[in-house]
Formats: structure tokens, C-alpha cells, sequence
């Protein structure tokens, strides 16, 4: 008689269970950990971009206005830190050269100036458009130099901080020199704060222009 065999199937044990949940959490623990670190590291590097990029704007649509201005006017104080007022040419349209182009007259000894035109006005402020010290936001108010008619309003940065601290105090927005009163130049510094996911980033620039009233 020919015996038969039967082969037992062997089953996983308890410890090759356990052995192989703990190499998968391993496993999983590992790329979790990867991801995290990638994604912290992509929000503060957005954040940091999107602040940079805010506060390097909002002082790059400052520069010809500064630069081409026939008069800078700081504001009086408690303000003078954080606003400044900017006597614009006035402009002409020229079909021709598809421009607007600065306004030219003749005084009364043959001598060409500019004419004054309207008041450029950057300050901070709120989210409403009032001056503020502590304003969160830096505006840029085109005003009629003639009777002061606001002509456009225009918000060029927000999430807008307190500049590092100089000397126990926030560095000024706006730094006039030699003085307030005789104006050679401005430093304009502007801090933005930006948050990507749960990171946030804080972000200086500035730049020192020399003025066409010295």
C-alpha cells in the first residue's frame, strides 16, 4: 500500500508579524520625516521670498518718484519717520514719442525749469489708507499739487513690520540727510513679514537715494 503524505502549510508567525510592522513604521517614520523636513524648508524659503520680493517692490516703485522729484517734504511729526511727500514734475503727453514727458517753461531771464506738478505721498499706514506709525502697510497717494485732491490711491506693500531695532528703538522707514531740513538724501527701509503653512519669515531691504533738491 502506498502511504500518502500531506505537507502542512506553514502559517506567519506572532514575531515575523511584529518584525514586519516594525520595518514598515520604520519605513513610513523615514519618508514622514523626509516630507516634513522638505515641506519647513519650503515654507520658510517662500516666506522668505514673498517678503523679500514685497519690500524690494515697494521701495523699487519709490525710486523715480524720489530720484526725479523737485522737492522732497518730510511730514511733520509724529510722522516725519514714516512719511514723505514728493514734488513730481508735471507731464505732457508727446504722441510722437508715445510718452509722457516732463514739462518745460522759461523764466523771465531765458533760463528753462521744470514746471511743479502733483505731490507723490508714500506713507504707512492702515488698511484703510490712514497714516499710521504702526500701520501695517506702506501706500503710495498721488495728490493734486494745485487744491490737495486725492487722485489715486495705491497700496504697494502689506504684512508691513517694524524695521530691526537701532539703538532700543526701530530703525525710521525714512532716514533724511544731513537733516530733516536740508535734504541731500533719503534711506528708505522697509521690514515685511510673510507666513507660508506654520512658518514665517522677516524680510529688510533698503536703499539710499540721492535727491534732485540739493
Amino acid at each position: 500500500m502506498r502511504s500518502r503524505f500531506r505537507l502542512a502549510r506553514r502559517g506567519t508567525t506572532l514575531p515575523e508579524l511584529l518584525a514586519a510592522i516594525m520595518v514598515f513604521s520604520v519605513i513610513i517614520g523615514t519618508v514622514c520625516a523626509i516630507y516634513t523636513t522638505a515641506m519647513r524648508t519650503w515654507y520658510v524659503g517662500a516666506a522668505e521670498n514673498y517678503a523679500e520680493q514685497k519690500a524690494s517692490l515697494a521701495i523699487r516703485r519709490m525710486v523715480p518718484d524720489l530720484q526725479q522729484g523737485l522737492s522732497v517734504t518730510a511730514a511733520t511729526s509724529p510722522y516725519e519717520d514714516v512719511c514723505i511727500a514728493v514734488r513730481l514734475p508735471a507731464k505732457t503727453y508727446d504722441s510722437g514719442a508715445g510718452a509722457y514727458l516732463n514739462q518745460v517753461a522759461v523764466d523771465a531771464d531765458g533760463a528753462p525749469y521744470l514746471v511743479e506738478g502733483d505731490y507723490a505721498v508714500y506713507y504707512r499706514g492702515d488698511a484703510d489708507g490712514n497714516i499710521a506709525v504702526d500701520g501695517d502697510r506702506v501706500w503710495r497717494r498721488l495728490v493734486r499739487g494745485s487744491d490737495g485732491t486725492v487722485l489715486k490711491e495705491q497700496m504697494i506693500a502689506d504684512h508691513v513690520v517694524d524695521n530691526p531695532d537701532e539703538a532700543g528703538s526701530p530703525k525710521p522707514m525714512f532716514i533724511y540727510w544731513p537733516d530733516i531740513y536740508r535734504l541731500r538724501s533719503v534711506e528708505v527701509t522697509i521690514t515685511v513679514q510673510e507666513r507660508q503653512g506654520n512658518r514665517t519669515a522677516t524680510k529688510t531691504m533698503n536703499g539710499e537715494l540721492t535727491l534732485r533738491n540739493n
